[in-house]
């Protein structure tokens, strides 16, 4: 089968370049894309019919030279996917897979905004009022609780001194990130709460988890969420035990997964289908757009969330994120 047949049933439009970004081979949904036939567009950079020319062609060489994945950078109201392109096990190019930018809910609906902003600020102030209770407690100086406290308040900070880019879900800064020490402070962000109600948390890390590329505030934002909503799940069982696990993933390869498993109360049917549908909750006093905005955060680092419960007997959540660097 020639690359042509394949491309030729990619939904999506599809180009093959060179190392250097000349266009190789292009699929007919490229050719409506750009509204040029590929005869003129072969041998021209592909760059050149975007924005940020510069970037592009920068990502373009670094796939080729490095054979990596670059997955989501952003141009105009596109998203752009490059991978090395291989002949025998031999990388002869690059394929660059283009996809528009999903609509925002946030954009059009200040209502929701607003909620939305509300709920991730709410989330980390009820963990630094938890933190700050605990050192009234404790009448002692606490320097890793006292750096949580710190870090929390930092966030709070970023998120306010950039309202909308906060939510804004394409707009992700990445950088090498240890997720075991993002789950350890975040854990400890609700240690006052964890203490008092006598929850038992049980840490299953694999130690050989490579650090991988993330937007470190957003994926502290998706843990928060969801280890607040396990907490809140086992308030009233007879068991209060929430278990963190880390490790490869099986299904889909090339990611990492952190599962979050508690005894709690757990979903019905109905409840867990409609667990990401925003403004949906069971609780009295929620705004239902946690897991939405923790399922978005996650869709747009290139991974993704499920999600398994039983009513009375818990839920289990597990979190997937990409190794390969965006």
């Amino acid at each position: 089968m020639r690359a042509e047949d394949i491309l030729f049933s990619i939904p999506f439009p599809v180009v093959i370049t060179d190392g250097e970004g000349k266009i190789l081979h292009a699929n007919q949904k490229f050719e409506t894309f750009v509204n040029r036939s590929i005869k003129y567009l072969q041998g021209k950079p592909l760059y050149s019919f975007f924005k940020h020319q510069e970037d592009i062609k920068k990502k373009i060489e670094e796939s080729y030279s490095n054979l990596v994945e670059i997955l989501g950078f952003k141009t105009d109201d596109y998203y752009l996917n490059f991978a090395p392109f291989y002949v025998s096990s031999v990388v002869k190019g690059v394929i660059v897979v283009v996809q528009p930018v999903a609509e925002n809910p946030f954009d059009e609906d200040i209502l929701l905004f607003l909620k939305g902003l509300s709920h991730e600020i709410r989330n980390p102030l009820s963990g630094i009022k938890g933190a700050a209770r605990l050192f009234q407690k404790l009448k002692c100086y606490d320097e890793e609780l006292l750096n949580v406290l710190i870090e929390e308040t930092e966030r709070i900070e970023r998120l306010l001194n950039n309202v909308v880019k906060s939510f804004d879900f394409s707009s992700l800064n990445y950088e090498p990130t240890n997720v075991h020490k993002i789950i350890q402070n975040v854990v400890n962000l609700f240690r006052e709460r964890i203490e008092t109600e006598d929850i038992e948390v049980v840490y299953l890390f694999d130690p050989s988890l490579p650090e991988i590329s993330v937007d470190p505030d957003r994926i502290t934002q998706v843990l928060i969420n969801f280890f607040k909503n396990a907490l809140e799940a086992v308030e009233t069982s007879e068991i209060k035990k929430i278990t963190v696990e880390t490790g490869y993933a099986i299904h889909p390869s090339g990611f990492i997964f952190i599962r979050l498993k508690d005894t709690g109360c757990g979903m019905d049917e109905q409840e867990l289908k409609q667990f990401f549908v925003p403004f949906f909750t069971t609780k009295e006093k929620g705004s239902g757009l946690g897991t939405f905005i923790a399922s978005e955060i996650v869709k747009k680092h290139g991974g993704e969330v499920k999600v398994k419960s039983e009513k009375g007997k818990g839920t289990e959540v597990t979190i997937y994120l990409p190794m390969k660097g965006y």
